[in-house]
């Protein structure tokens, strides 16, 4: 099943199968997770027996369900479908190719947009499993059925794990946190042979704007052919940007390097609600670096010359790292953001300040600003900035091996 087909089947005709009425339309409050009020919107329902889930004989796993889910495998994966007694079934699509998570939730969201018209749409759930970040939005809407205007509640959460990752949706008035306890527990329930390799280091990280959940980043980094390092990053955001609108992006880079952070090759990977804004490969020259790629949909390609080579974000840690017990240092580091510059490297300076057992580092490019907040060992545990007048807070939630 694709995922267009998966969401035409909770879409036009289904939507408000379990919605209330909306002459009192449930308040809402973007900057919480207190998304809905109203009895119908308040209602959870407490935890069924778990149904068996088997996807062919690759994959196992459980679900709660008042009877054993139905399971239909497409080229693209295996649609689940439970009944919990809801109003209306907990749907779910386990992928067998990698996913792009703000894409994905861009393209459901976007095909079920076409039969309603969300009055609220914000994210209300984030958790995890080791480095796979589960994360849930919450949408109310208006639909007209009879004659009559109903308001529905769509509740969504991505999984996007490296290898079967997945999707669930419920679409009936109440039980998000119910729902959020089904699928997350679904999730974590998977059993399967991994073919991923272990990382020399390991990092998840959560983001939150004032408080709500917005996004992840997942950093492994890999020792290849002696002191080589190779890191792979993978991040999703989800902003609110209006009343019933949101935002989707998808970040992605693919660093080589040699022991001490220098950049040898870097891939760069940009998306906006599905659509690629940014992609730029670096090879590094005698001289310099070349760049190739795409910026805005437009080609651009040439070359640069440095001092000295690019630094790979892998160089500061070990500069932190090394700094033993806390002390206050200052330095500069060349590093890439081709958002910002994809003809030159960029000057980031650190200033680094013990506080507590910690450390309290600085960093600033041009205007730009962040504040990171480190361990006595140097070991960077929270990130801070301002995004317009809000505060963001990034935050490490699981980690594994050293540097």
């Amino acid at each position: 099943m694709s995922l267009g087909v998966a969401v035409g089947a909770c879409g036009a005709g289904k939507h408000g199968a379990g919605a209330a009425d909306a002459s009192q339309p449930p308040s809402a409050d973007a900057n919480g997770p207190k998304v809905l009020s109203g009895a119908d919107f308040d209602r959870e329902a407490a935890p069924v027996g778990k149904q068996v889930v088997n996807g062919g004989d690759v994959w196992s796993a459980y679900i709660e369900a008042n009877a054993p889910p139905k399971v239909e495998k497409s080229d693209a994966g295996f649609a689940v479908t439970a009944d919990l007694g809801w109003a209306s079934p907990v749907q779910c699509f386990v992928y067998e190719h990698v996913i792009d998570a703000g894409a994905a939730v861009h393209q459901m969201l976007k095909a079920a947009a076409k039969d309603v018209k969300f009055k609220v749409l914000v994210p209300y759930f984030v958790e995890h499993q080791a480095f796979d970040p589960m994360l849930a939005i919450r949408g109310v809407y208006n639909v007209e059925k009879d004659g009559k205007l109903l308001a529905g509640d769509f509740k969504l959460m991505v999984v996007p794990r490296p290898e079967h990752p997945l999707m669930c949706w419920h679409d009936a008035p109440g039980y998000a946190k119910s729902f959020a306890r089904v699928a997350s527990e679904f999730a974590k329930s998977f059993q399967f042979k991994s073919q991923r390799p272990a990382p020399a280091r390991g990092e998840l990280w959560i983001a939150t704007l004032d408080g709500m959940p917005v996004g992840f980043s997942r950093d492994m980094t890999y020792v290849v052919a002696g002191d080589k390092v190779s890191r792979v990053s993978l991040g999703a955001r989800f902003l609110p940007t209006g009343p019933g609108e949101m935002s989707f992006e998808d970040e992605a880079e693919v660093i080589g390097a040699d022991g001490e952070g220098s950049i040898a090759t870097g891939k760069y990977i940009n998306e906006e609600n599905g659509e690629a804004t940014l992609t730029i490969d670096i090879e590094r020259t005698k001289s310099g670096y070349n760049y190739v790629g795409t910026i805005q949909g437009k080609s651009v390609s040439g070359s640069f010359k440095t001092k000295q080579p690019l630094k790979a974000h892998y160089a500061v840690e070990k500069k932190l790292r090394a700094l033993g017990a806390p002390k206050k240092a200052k330095f500069d580091e060349l590093e890439y953001d081709p958002s910002l510059d994809v003809k030159a490297g960029s000057k980031v300076t650190y200033d680094v300040n013990p506080e507590g057992d910690g450390l309290v580092i600085s960093s600033s490019i041009g205007q730009r600003g962040m504040i990171m907040r480190a361990n006595g060992r140097g070991v960077v545990k929270r990130l801070e900035f301002l995004a317009g007048a809000k505060k963001v807070e990034v935050d490490l939630v699981e980690e594994t091996g050293e540097l």
